[in-house]
Formats: structure tokens, sequence, C-alpha cells
């Protein structure tokens, strides 16, 4: 414990966990305050996210009656007469229209119309006209567009103003728009609707006349983020006291026949608001996410001049709720969407109207902001655990990983359940974090490497000097003696491999291979010394003191042996990919090359030879004054060379020596001998070529406990046959090899060792290997390496 301790609070690691710490705490903070320059950053983040969604499923319910330029060339100018929008609307309605909302103000009076100008030419010009001949219903077309407004399921737009000083009407007349009915669902202690809602200071209306005979007045103001973009809308706004619905809202009333809604609020806002059977989730100021359908023109257009003809009428109309807007020139409505900069307003309505009708709702919960603060912190803290105890060169992909899920994982989220979840302010931890601390350890770090590389390039290889800075220890320059493992590994026949593969072939399986291998050896604490074509040269237990090295060593050749078997089957299993080009370029025939397959069957049969030995080796540096490299040399090293050739003599596959297996190992806290830790059988006492002192070899095949029952009745009947073999009763052996040899470990060898022996046996029956009544010490003379 007290070595943690003093790993953590250490200078260097400390600084940076403070350093982490603080560029976590200040991402929290900068999301808790939410700067404007991060705002808008945001705000892009979430159009992009709009723009790379599906669009949804649209209902086609709201339609827009266009008053555009090809309408205004051929009835006139704008504004028309009272009368002629009468008849457009009127039109509309007949066409079985559900509800029809104006997104145009009508605040002042029609001066078109006969009582207007009567009155115009008798105050200015003095002169008296009389209209014979038209009814007096028609004297004044405002009275004839309210006659039309009572009569059906009409809303007219008004604009509320938000700022001061300003005029609140264009004639200063009093507003008549009629407030909306609300029930409002209160949670206990929550404040009145009117003091959660946007409040307006004053209001520019509709002309009273028409107000008055108007079912329902909406407000068509769009709130826009500060950087100017509409994405979210109210829903309702507040004045003096009441509370009246948006353009859409109240038109979409007017369709389903709904005098009134329900808004349920919280302490903390408005949570829903409630038309008919449908709940649309709103902010805490009541104000709708609209979830665009795209650019312009995602909903029909139908030009006035059509209606007014007859030309658009019942079949276009029907069943659809209408909203009415212009897009002629120096009238039209725009807006900037996360779609368009020039966006009709109009479109902006039906948009509002599409999502309620399908539910198509973008939602941010009250949960999500506390959600999205604690991933700000939880990405700070993690990054800066990582980078405090991690090479910074290590975390680029983990740290790329973890950005790109949370990226992506936003996004997935925004796509799969309508919510939007930022990930900008986490990014912000892990990209401050990352640069920070990867800088400050580079600063440090680099100071304490440039001395080290000053000091000990003329002696080290940079890798060495790498593991020194690393592990703070320097091995004994100019080599060493020191008790170590030498680990030599071989692919069987490899020769046969270079024939059927082309050399991009051969090099990818090798890569593949290595790779495997390798990761096996570093996993255990090896150290590799180099690679010589299939070859793998490691030992263990230099640079580094490590005090179990041989039971590693015996580790690795197991996991390395297991890896093989995986392997084999992988490549029995893999194809070529359908646009591929042949692999067998050589033409072997199919019996070594089967059609369609990715390898030959040599490649399926590969098997890897493994020698271990233990002893005094010397590891240092040894090269040129220009170039050194960290290696081994000794008889030790020789031995375990000798030991993996020499295993195929044995039809064997991992040859260890009693140099190895009689090392004391501590696991636990207890010291046992190798070989009590492992599975292996005795092979032979063997005297290698150049060597006086004969060698037990073993054949390891797993670790304690890892035989199966066929190996447990083998190893017995071997060890039982080595037993008869020694004490030169040679008919026995021979017997007992035979039994042993059906349970033997592989049956696709050339011979197993109990072929060896038995042959062996058979030939020192003819020719004893000592004189009759001698003992003999079972040694046998190899005559190869």
């Amino acid at each position: 414990m007290l070595n943690i301790l003093k790993k953590i609070t250490g200078s260097d690691s400390f600084f940076l966990l403070l350093t982490g710490l603080a560029v976590s705490i200040m991402a929290a903070s900068l999301y808790i305050f939410q700067p404007p320059i991060l705002q808008f950053v945001d705000y892009k983040i979430y159009d992009q996210f709009m723009r790379s969604s599906p669009v949804g499923k649209k209902t086609n319910i709201p339609v827009i009656v266009d008053i555009d330029d090809e309408s205004l060339a051929e009835l006139g100018q704008w504004p028309w007469p009272r009368y002629r929008m009468a008849l457009l609307l009127a039109k509309i309605q007949q066409a079985g229209a559900l509800s029809t909302g104006l997104d145009i103000l009508i605040g002042e009076p029609d001066r078109t119309s006969p009582t207007t100008i009567k009155k115009s030419l008798r105050e200015e010009l003095g002169v008296t006209v009389n209209f014979k001949g038209l009814p007096q219903g028609l004297m004044d077309n405002d009275l004839v567009l309210a006659d039309v407004l009572k009569q059906g399921r009409y809303v007219l737009g008004f604009y509320f103003d938000f700022l001061e000083g300003q005029a609140p009407s264009v004639n200063d007349q009093p507003c008549f728009a009629k407030p909306v009915p609300i029930a409002q669902i209160r949670a206990k202690g929550a404040p009145q609707l009117k003091d959660l809602t946007l409040s307006a200071l004053d209001a520019i209306c509709p002309l009273p006349v028409l107000a008055k005979a108007s079912p329902l007045c909406g407000f068509y103001n769009s709130i826009t983020d500060y950087d100017g973009v509409v994405r979210r809308v109210p829903l309702i706004i507040t004045l003096n006291g009441k509370q009246y619905p948006s353009l859409a809202l109240a038109t979409l009333m007017k369709a389903l026949g709904r005098k009134n809604i329900i808004a349920k609020t919280s302490l903390i806002g408005i949570e829903s608001i409630r038309v008919g059977k449908t709940t649309i989730p709103v902010d805490a100021k009541g104000q709708m996410m609209v979830r665009y359908r795209g650019g312009m023109e995602e909903f029909p257009y139908y030009s006035a001049k059509d209606i007014l003809s007859g030309k658009i009428g019942e079949k276009e109309l029907k069943g659809k709720i209408v909203f009415m807007g212009t897009s002629a020139a120096g009238l039209r409505d725009l807006r900037v969407t996360p779609f368009a900069s020039d966006y009709p307003g109009v479109e902006v309505h039906a948009t509002i109207v599409d999502n309620i009708l399908t539910r198509d709702f973008l939602l941010k919960p009250d949960w999500v902001p506390g959600l999205e603060l604690l991933l700000v912190l939880v990405a700070g803290i993690v990054s800066m655990i990582l980078l405090t105890w991690t090479r910074s060169m290590w975390m680029i992909l983990p740290i790329a990983a973890m950005g790109t899920g949370i990226v992506y994982g936003s996004l997935y989220i925004f796509q799969a359940y309508n919510a939007y979840f930022t990930p900008m302010y986490a990014l912000i931890a892990l990209g401050i974090n990352f640069t920070l601390l990867t800088l400050i350890k580079f600063w440090r770090e680099e100071g304490q490497k440039k001395f080290l590389q000053a000091t000990f390039s003329s002696y080290l290889a940079p890798e060495l000097i790498d593991e020194m800075f690393s592990n703070r220890e320097m091995p004994e320059l100019g080599g060493e003696a020191r008790q170590v493992t030498a680990y030599f590994t071989d692919i069987q026949s490899f020769s046969t491999f270079s024939e059927k593969l082309t050399a991009p072939q051969l090099v990818e399986l090798l890569n593949e291979y290595l790779s495997v291998m390798t990761d096996i050896l570093i996993e255990e604490k090896g150290t590799l010394d180099k690679y010589e074509g299939d070859a793998i040269i490691a030992f263990f237990g230099a640079p580094m003191d490590v005090p179990d090295h041989a039971l590693r060593a015996c580790r690795v050749a197991v996991k390395m042996q297991q890896a093989g078997l995986e392997l084999r089957d992988k490549w029995a299993k893999e194809v070529q990919l359908p646009d591929e080009p042949d692999r067998n370029t050589k033409n072997f025939p199919e019996e070594q090359w089967a059609k369609g397959e990715k390898w030959p069957k040599v490649v399926h049969n590969m098997r890897t030879r493994i020698g271990v030995n233990s002893g005094e080796i010397v590891v240092g540096n040894m090269g040129s004054s220009m170039r050194m490299n960290y290696t081994m040399m000794g008889d030790a090293v020789n031995l375990a060379a000798r030991l993996e050739e020499g295993a195929k003599q044995f039809g064997i596959f991992t040859a260890v020596s009693h140099f190895t297996l009689d090392l004391d190992v501590e696991v636990d806290g207890e010291t046992h001998k190798l070989l009590d830790l492992v599975e292996a059988r005795l092979i032979d006492n063997i005297q290698v070529v150049g060597k006086n002192e004969p060698v037990r070899i073993y054949e390891l095949v797993a670790m304690k406990g890892g035989l199966t029952e066929n190996e447990e009745i083998l190893f017995d009947l071997f060890n039982k046959a080595r037993e008869e073999y020694v004490a030169q009763n040679w008919d026995k052996a021979i017997e007992l090899y035979k039994e042993a040899n059906k349970y033997e470990l592989y049956d696709d060898t050339k011979f197993t060792p109990s072929d060896v022996f038995i042959k062996r046996a058979e030939e020192h029956k003819l020719n004893p290997p000592v004189p009759e009544g001698e003992i003999w010490d079972g040694v046998y003379r190899m005559t190869k390496k």
C-alpha cells in the first residue's frame, strides 16, 4: 500500500493527476456556463446531426397555399382586396380543408373597400361618389372577409413584440386576439403558467373586426437561437397574464376540433403540452424542438390563382391542413434553419404540425443535462488516469476511439431515440487532457531521455535505452553472466512453405504467425532477441530480472503450441475472397491446394518445434562500437538451439532440458521444483554433439493438471517403458512402448517417441549398449546436431 501511495503522489504522476483533474473540472464548468462561442459550435453539431438523420415519415396533411409572383401578376399587386381573400378562403373551405392558418398579418383596413374610397374622395377632393347597384354587403371588404371568417375553421396570424419602446401595432389599435384556454397540471410548488412561458410586451394584432370574427388567432413568431437559426419554436406565449397559441398549434387545434389544451408543469418549467391525445414534449419555456423534414418545398405548394380559378380544389385540399403564405419577391418571409438559410417561414408552421401529427418529436429530457455533465467528468477522469500511467503514444487510438464512440453514440441516440445528447464538452475534456498531459509528459520525459541517450548511445541499442528509461533500471554495460532461460522456436519443414507460396503470401503468413507468437512471449515478460526467417530467438530473465524466468518460458511454450493449433484451424477454414485472384499461382494439384481455399494443405498442418534450456548465460550489449544490440551467448544458448533442432529426432515438438525443470521456482510464497509445476515426460538422457555431460530431455505437454485422460495413460505407460528400457529388459520395454504408442500425442507425424524407442530397443537387443552384466546409465549419444 505504501508503494502504491508513493507511486500516486510521486512528483510526475501527482502533477499530471492534478492537471488532468483541473482540466476535467474546467470542462464541466464550461458545460455549466456554456459560453456563446461553445454554444455556437454545439448548435452546429446539432445541425449536422439533423442533416445526417433520416427525415422520418411525413403525413402529407399540411399543405401550403402560396400567394406567388404568378398570382400577383395575374390578379394584381399586394395587398389584395379583402373580398378576394374572402373568396380564396371560402374556396379552400369548400374544397374540404380541415383548417386554414394565415401566415399573413392583416392589420389595416382595406383601402379598396367602396366605403373607404367614397370617404377618401369626399374628404380629400370634395367629390361624392355613389356605387349604384352594389349590394350594401359588399360596400366594406373587411366585413366581407369577417363574414367568411365567422363561418369556417380559420386562424389569423399576429405578431408578438418583445422589445421595449416599440410601437405595438401599425395603427395603435386594441388587440382582440383570443387567448387559448389551458388546463395546467401543476406539480406541488410549481409556478403559475404565466410565470413559465415566454412573455411578450405587446402584440401587433389583426384588424379588430377580423380578430373578433376569426375563431382563433395564432402568433407566427419563431424565436431564433443567437446564431439566427430557428431550431425550436414556442407553442404558447403569455401577454398580460393570458396565453396565446402559435399559428401552427392554433391551426392544428381547429383541424382537430379542440378548444383547449393541457400544460403539464413542474418546479423547473413546462414539461409537456397536450392537444387531444397527443402529448408534445417541450422545454421549460414551452418551446418545441422542430424536426425538419429537409430543405425547402418538403410540403405540397398550390398557387393561390389556381385555387381561385378552380384548377386546384377538393382533390388536392380535402382533409388537409392549409397554411397560407407568400413567396412573391419582396413579400416572402424567410428563416434560417439547419437545412437552409432561406427557408420559407410558412414551412416552419407546416413542419410543426407534421411533427405533432406523426409524433416525431426531438427530445431533451430533464435528466439529459445531468448525464451530459457526468459524461464530461467521466471522459476527463478516465483520460486523466490513462494518460498519467500510460505512454501517450499508446493512448492515441484509445482516446480517439473514446471520442469517436462519444460522437457516434450521440448520433445513434439522436437517430434512434430522437434525443439530442451533446458530445462536445466530453470531447473538449478528452482533447485538452490528451494535448496538455501529452505535452507535459513529453517535456519532462524528453529531457530525461536525452540525458540517457547522450550517456549511453554509444553502448546500447535505442530499444534498450527506452526500456531502461521506462523501468529506471540499467543492466551492467558490456555484458553480464546471469541465470537466464534461452528459448528457440522453428517451423517444421518451413522450406516446403516457401515452395508453395508466393513471396507476398509467405510474408502475410509469417506476419500473422509471428505476431501471435510474439504477443504470447511479451505477455510473459520474455525478451525477443531476433527473428531469423520463421525462427524466434528469445530469452527470459534479462535485461530486467525475472525470478520465475524458467516457469514463464514453459508457460510460453505451452501457450505457443496451443496458439499454433488455433492458427491451423483458422487457416484451414479460410477461403479466398470472391473478387480475389486465384492464390494458387503455381498450379499445385487439388490434393495439395484445394480450389477456393486461401492456404495450401501444408499450412493447415503447420507445427512449431521449441527448445528451452536454462543456465548461466552472458547477456549484454554486443556488436560494434557503432551499433550494439542487447543479446545473449553461451553454452546454455547453444544447447537450447540444439534441443529445438534435435526434437525432430524423437518426434516431439517441445523439448526442455533438466537444467530448466530442476530449477526451484517460488509460487505464492512457496518453493517448488519446476518439474512439479508442469506436465512433462522424460524422453531420453542424451549427450549432444560437442558436449561431454549428458542432458535429460523432456517433452513438455501442459502445465500441471492440464493432461487429458489419454495423455495420463500415455505418460504412465511411457515412464514404465523407460524404466524397463534403462534396465535393459528389451522385450518388456518394447511391449510397453507399443502399448504407449496407441496413445501418442500426434497421429500425423512420421514417427512418435514410442516408435523411436521401439526401434532403439530392438537395436540394443541385438547390440547391447554395455557388456552383459554391467549397469547401463541410459545415456544415448546423439550423432547429429
